[in-house]
């Protein structure tokens, strides 16, 4: 299942309570309608924003 940075971002902030995680299905989206927390190279990088970090494109 993909999901939008919206949801990925959500999911970067949980990744301290889980061994394994799939986030990276926002880079699958061309499209995406926000920005926010993204993998990059295996590494998760969290936005310096408030809250989740989501900003609408």
């Amino acid at each position: 299942m993909t999901e939008s940075t919206v949801g990925i971002s959500a999911g970067c902030v949980l990744t301290g309570l889980v061994d394994y995680v799939d986030l990276d299905g926002a880079n699958l989206i061309s499209n995406d309608y926000a920005s926010g927390n993204f993998v990059e190279n295996g590494k998760i990088i969290l936005s310096p924003k408030p809250g989740l970090g989501i900003e609408m494109k």
